[in-house]
């Protein structure tokens, strides 16, 4: 088979010649990243030795080697046409070399052009000859004194020819040369088999597999992604409104999310990210991917994790099976839709063909794939056993397939796994799976999406990556508006005028621009909109208008479920309530991690929902019991039948807003300690800000008052978390201005602002970015927004050190998020906040190391509970210098579940905490994350039922 090196693109040329520069000189040869590298795309300084071959005698270049990659994407017939383009590309970097005022510096000895062009050895005219005359007259030309008009002209030429007469030698590797390389190093053809092989990838399988019996690996694999291509690539649109039960291909509806890096700053999008990492050879000891290699991608909740997870497997899918031979015409035209997809966002198919495989955590979890005596290997060859019908696949063959051929592996909804022990376990498979692959010299790309609340694990930092899915600005939002309304919709021409007219309009109202920040809010109001429904502008609104415009869909349809809608419209929606509710705290267990309700208990749940209001579901309105359950085994708004495993909310935000309509049911003074409980815990935290916007979303002040009142003093007595040492209050306060909630009540927006300026009162804030963006978002909104932001800045800037520093940090962060978010110009000012002049700054914390130990000495803890006190104090004194271990991790949390040590050691930590930035962070980011994490449901459930 010849190797086909256009196939490979510029990104796998380069890593192909980077690996055989390698191989033939040795790991001396650096390789360049991306970005600006001086014309450097490999290099090498010192004795750089050339064995001799058939063609070349062996020799020594000493000195400073350069080596450029000059890929032709598509080679003419005519050599003497190649040739030309190539002597174009060379004479473009000479003319850069030979500038003084550039910036190649220093100029090299020796320079190596690699290129795919067959240059041919014709003596004198062929290509070979031709190539290295014209360099040689390119430099000769610099003698020629005849065009110079002055000294200026006449230096500037003298300057450039001795810049070029540094360079000793010039040598070329052509095609053939890079065909004979291969064969000299079949290490670094072997590491290439999704670039080079033919059109057909599981016809050449047999040349990469050695004596794996093809039985276990080629009919297997390729039913699976024939039946996957098919059968997994699609949305439901009536998770989201449409009703009509028809999926849509991912592929028409999949857009390119932003994505920003962990630094905050520097943006571009998910699926060129994911792409061009996947078009490296990511294998270990060839790639030229520096480490981590492997990305987490975390996105808030409706930002579009899961459509892209399967958009980006199904784009792999369509590049293995595009030019086989077996294929319907259904196959052929997912393939043609996603490459038309990835053209929209001005992509190709992939050149490095991975083969691909989604899991979805919460099912593994769910299912038993983190048993003792399973791993995640083993429980990929039991999915694709499960999806074709050849028969098992062994994960030892596999894993054999996995050592010959690149793989892409997406594990999607880390978040959904909430029970800390399964968690963990999970954790612990996902990083022997990418150790494992990293020891075979495996050639994969793992990529986990999880959501950022609660993700505090820094999974594997030496392998994995964080990229964080950033909210779309308006452009991309209404682009996302008209393309979902086009495919909803379909035929409906006046309707997608009317949607469209509708959505444009919205995104020109200042008040409504931050809800078109996620694909489902987009979705969700395109939908509204379509029903005429009202904006409000807060995300709990957005998504109970929702609700309310998809129930009148169906009450307003003149057959199917009108007639019982129209008259219990009250209990449907108690049903829902109730159903997200056991469905959110079932799925916070580790049993339980992707939920469902049985018949049974539907039908149970309804029965209750009839019973409470004084209905006889046992008796005379038994028809009317059978009339719910029925309507809702089928489809009853959003409860839908899943599969065999019973019933429940394809989208997880929707199951939220149920379960906070739930929590805010009843008196007060019952909802608020619900709140109270519910608000530390990461995975509530979705359904926390549903059920306070809930409460800001009637005209009730006594209601705002109480929810600013409970934010504000949500850290007082809460000592089981260290609540005063790492609060979570001024979070909560950000989260619900970006949520728009407060918006139209200055009063309580302008307490929150100020409460949540607090969190720049810590050191080094893992999310600051987030926090400077919510910062920005909001000064954008208005004169008086902008003026409290910037007071807080002035504040915090005549704080302590810590205080001081962290908001220089933020501020630092500003002008770019102003850019990136298109806010207005005056808000850049907040940049530039500095203290009032006679302000004086706060006194640095005293040392207090000798107050702490006094502390201990005179808590009256006795027994086991001064065993604990004291052990707690001993892992605090331990991760002041150090980082945390699981064990210094575990003693803290046992201690701070025993209410006494916790307050012991709340104020022995008073003491010291403001001067200790080391201990203060590894409390905030390996301790107490894991007590946030403590389950809650059951007493939430107990919450509901005592005070309904």
């Amino acid at each position: 088979m010849s190797d086909n090196l256009e196939q490979l693109g510029p990104t796998g040329f380069q890593d192909l010649a980077a690996s055989l520069a390698v191989a033939s000189f040795g790991p001396g040869v650096q390789v360049m990243g991306a970005g600006r590298d001086g014309g450097r795309d490999l290099y090498h300084r010192g004795s750089l030795i050339w064995k001799p071959t058939q063609d070349q005698t062996g020799e020594v270049w000493e000195g400073y080697t350069v080596l450029q990659v000059k890929h032709k994407a598509a080679l003419s017939a005519n050599h003497q046409e190649n040739a030309a383009w190539l002597w174009g590309q060379v004479r473009e970097e000479l003319k850069a070399w030979a500038d003084p005022e550039g910036d190649r510096d220093p100029v090299p000895d020796f320079l190596i052009i690699i290129t795919n062009v067959v240059l041919t050895p014709f003596p004198g005219a062929g290509g070979h000859d031709a190539l290295h005359t014209s360099i040689t007259s390119y430099i000769k030309g610099f003698e020629d004194d005849t065009r110079d008009v002055d000294s200026q002209a006449t230096k500037d030429r003298l300057d450039r020819l001795a810049r070029l007469r540094r360079m000793d030698k010039v040598r070329v590797w052509d095609r053939n040369q890079i065909q004979a390389l291969l064969k000299l190093h079949p290490g670094v053809r072997e590491a290439f088999p999704g670039f080079l092989t033919a059109g057909d990838v599981f016809a050449a399988l047999a040349q990469f597999t050695d004596n794996i019996p093809l039985r276990d690996l080629e009919t297997g694999l390729r039913e699976h992604a024939k039946t996957t291509l098919m059968g997994e690539g699609f949305i439901y649109f009536d998770e989201a409104g449409s009703g009509d039960g028809q999926g849509i291909p991912v592929h028409n509806v999949a857009i390119d999310l932003p994505v920003t890096f962990a630094g905050g700053t520097g943006q571009t999008s998910v699926v060129k990210y994911v792409l061009d990492r996947a078009e490296h050879v990511l294998t270990p000891g060839i790639t030229t991917q520096a480490a981590p290699r492997h990305l987490i991608v975390t996105g808030a909740p409706g930002n579009g994790k899961t459509t892209i997870s399967k958009f980006l497997v199904q784009v792999f899918r369509a590049a293995m099976l595009k030019g086989s031979e077996d294929l319907s015409e259904g196959h052929r035209e997912v393939i043609s839709g996603t490459a038309e997809a990835l053209n929209r966002f001005g992509r190709e198919m992939p050149k490095n063909r991975r083969w691909p495989m989604r899991i979805d955590l919460a099912r593994y979890a769910q299912e038993g794939g983190l048993g003792d005596d399973s791993t995640l290997l083993r429980w990929i060859a039991h999915k694709v056993s499960h999806r074709s019908d050849t028969g098992d696949v062994t994960p030892w063959a596999l894993k054999k397939w996995m050592q010959r051929w690149p793989w892409l592996l997406v594990l999607d909804g880390l978040d959904e796994v909430t029970e800390p022990s399964v968690r963990r376990r999970l954790i612990e498979r996902v990083t022997e799976f990418v150790n494992m692959a990293e020891a075979d010299k495996s050639d994969v790309l793992v990529v986990l999406t999880t959501r950022p609340v609660g993700y505090t694990e820094n999974i594997a930092p030496a392998h994995f990556e964080r990229v964080d899915l950033d909210y779309l600005d308006l452009g991309e939002a209404v682009r996302y508006g008209e393309l979902a309304t086009r495919v909803r919709l379909r035929t409906d021409l006046d309707r997608i005028e009317r949607v469209l007219r509708r959505l444009h309009n919205a995104a020109e109202d200042e008040a409504l621009q931050h809800l078109l920040r996620t694909p489902l809010q987009v979705l969700m109001l395109t939908i509204i909109i379509d029903g005429a429904g009202q904006l409000a502008p807060d995300r709990y609104s957005l998504f109970r208008g929702y609700y309310d415009a998809v129930f009148r869909r169906e009450r307003d349809k003149p057959a199917g479920l009108h007639k019982m809608l129209q008259e219990h419209g009250q209990q449907i929606q108690q049903l829902h309530e109730r159903v997200g509710f056991e469905l959110q705290v079932r799925a916070e267990t580790g049993d339980r991690s992707y939920a469902t309700l049985t018949r049974t208990e539907l039908r149970q749940i309804a029965w209750q929902v009839l019973d409470e209001a004084g209905f006889k579901p046992s008796g005379k309105d038994a028809p009317l019991l059978d009339k719910i359950f029925d309507a809702a085994t089928k489809r009853l708004v959003l409860i839908a039948p899943r599969g065999t495993d019973g019933y429940g909310f394809d989208v997880r935000s929707l199951q939220e807003l149920m379960a906070a309509m739930h929590l805010t049911t009843g008196p007060l003074d019952g909802v608020l300690q619900r709140l109270r409980v519910s608000a530390a815990s990461p995975y509530w935290r979705n359904t926390w800000l549903f059920a306070a916007g809930q409460l800001f979303s009637t005209p009730q002040p006594h209601q705002h008052d109480a929810l600013v009142r409970l934010v504000e003093a949500i850290d007082e007595n809460a000592d089981y978390r260290l609540g005063q040492v790492v609060p979570i209050g001024p979070r909560l306060a950000l989260d619900i201005i970006d949520d728009g909630m407060a918006r139209s009540y200055p009063k309580w927006r302008d307490r929150l602002v100020a409460h949540g300026m607090g969190v720049l009162t810590e050191p080094d804030p893992p999310d600051l970015p987030s926090i400077a963006k919510c910062l920005v978002r909001f000064a954008n909104t208005g004169d008086d927004q902008r003026a409290a932001v910037a007071q807080g800045l002035r504040d915090a800037l005549a704080g302590t050190r810590m205080a001081r520093d962290t908001t220089a940090a933020l501020q630092h962060l500003v002008p770019a998020i102003v850019d990136e978010v298109h806010a207005h110009s005056n808000v850049r000012g907040l940049a530039g906040v500095r203290k009032y002049p006679d302000a004086l700054l706060a006194p640095e914390p005293t040392r207090g190391w000798e107050d702490f130990e006094v502390e201990l000495a005179t808590n009256p803890c006795t027994g086991e509970e001064d065993r604990l006190l004291h052990a707690g104090a001993a892992a605090l004194r331990c991760i002041t210098t150090n980082a945390v271990r699981e064990e210094e991790a575990a003693t803290l949390q046992r201690a701070l579940e025993i209410a006494q040590v916790a307050t012991g050691l709340t104020a022995a930590l008073a003491h010291v905490i403001g001067h200790e930035q080391v201990l203060l962070k590894n409390l905030r980011d390996g301790v107490i994350p894991g007590v946030h994490r403590r389950l809650i449901g059951e007493q939430l459930r107990s919450m509901t039922t005592e005070n309904p």
